[in-house]
C-alpha cells in the first residue's frame, strides 16, 4: 500500500519521494527513535539510485542529533540542487533544522515545525544556563549565604557543562543561518530575513518548551517558504494518507 502511494505521489510531483519516519510519542527505551549517525547509511542507500537533481523528503521525527542532522543535509545536498521536505506531522529540533536546509517545505494542517533550541541529556541547554545565572544573581544579592540553599544543584554538574550548553545553542544558531541563507531564502547570511528567522526559532524564553508547535501560518509568518499541501493538486491525500499508514500499520 505505501509503495502505491509513493507511485501516486510521484505521479503528481514528478519528483522521487524518500521517507524518513520515527515514532513519535509512547517511545520504548533503547529503541532507536531519533536522527543519529545510523541514520547516514539508510539516506546514502535510499539515494544512491535516484536520477536526476530535484527529491522531495517526507519527514516525521521528534528531532535527535544536531550533529547528525549536519552530516544528513551535507549527503543530500551534494547530490540534490532542489529538496522539498514534506511535513505531515512532527518534525521538531534537529528534523525543524533539516527542514531550513530545503529550497521550501510543504506542510500539512497537522503538521509542525518547533524550536530548535539544543537539549543536553535531555535538558534544554537554555534551562541550564538560566539556573545558573539565577544562582549567580541570587550569591551577587544575598552573600554566600545563599549557598548552601543551592549545592544540590551546582553538585549535579560539572563546570564544563556551561561551555557544552552555549556551544550546542552556537551550532545550532550556526546552522539555521547557514542553511537559510544557502538554500531557502538564497541571501546573505547576515540579511534580516535569516535573522528574524533564526531569533525566533532559538528563543526558548519566547517558547518555553523544546515541543512547542509552530504551525505553517507561523512558520510563514517569519519568513520560512512554506506550501500548504492543498496548494498542489492530488497530494493532499495522499500526503495524510501516507502519513496514517505508518501511524496505524
Amino acid at each position: 500500500l505505501r509503495k502505491e502511494t509513493f507511485l501516486r505521489i510521484e505521479g503528481v510531483t514528478k519528483r522521487p519521494i524518500i521517507c524518513y519516519v520515527t515514532k513519535t510519542y509512547n517511545l520504548t527505551q533503547r529503541v532507536p527513535a531519533y536522527i543519529d549517525d545510523g541514520d547516514l547509511i539508510g539516506f546514502s542507500d535510499l539515494i544512491n539510485p535516484i536520477k536526476g537533481e530535484s527529491v522531495d523528503i517526507f519527514i516525521v521525527s521528534n528531532g535527535g542529533s544536531v550533529e547528525a542532522a549536519e552530516r544528513i543535509v551535507r549527503l543530500l545536498r551534494e547530490r540534490f540542487k532542489t529538496i522539498r521536505f514534506i511535513v505531515a506531522a512532527n518534525a521538531y529540533s534537529a528534523a525543524t533544522l533539516m527542514c531550513f536546509s530545503s529550497d521550501e517545505v510543504i506542510m500539512d494542517s497537522l503538521g509542525t515545525l518547533g524550536p530548535i533550541d539544543p537539549q543536553i541529556n535531555g535538558i534544554p541547554a537554555r534551562t541550564i544556563l538560566r539556573a545558573f545565572e539565577t544562582i549567580e544573581k541570587r550569591l551577587k544579592d544575598e552573600g554566600p549565604r545563599a549557598l548552601t540553599a543551592y549545592m544540590p544543584l551546582i553538585s549535579k554538574y560539572d563546570l564544563h557543562i556551561l561551555e557544552i550548553c552555549k556551544s550546542a545553542q552556537e551550532l545550532s544558531r550556526e546552522l539555521a543561518r547557514n542553511w537559510l541563507s544557502a538554500y531557502m531564502l538564497k541571501c546573505d547570511k547576515n540579511d534580516s530575513s535569516v535573522t528574524q528567522i533564526v531569533d525566533f526559532f532559538s528563543d526558548y524564553d519566547l517558547h518555553k518548551s523544546h515541543s512547542r508547535i509552530i504551525d505553517r501560518e507561523k512558520a510563514r509568518e517569519k519568513g520560512l517558504k512554506v506550501i500548504n499541501v492543498e496548494e498542489i493538486e492530488g497530494i493532499s491525500d495522499l500526503v495524510r494518507s501516507l502519513y496514517n499508514q505508518y501511524e496505524l500499520f
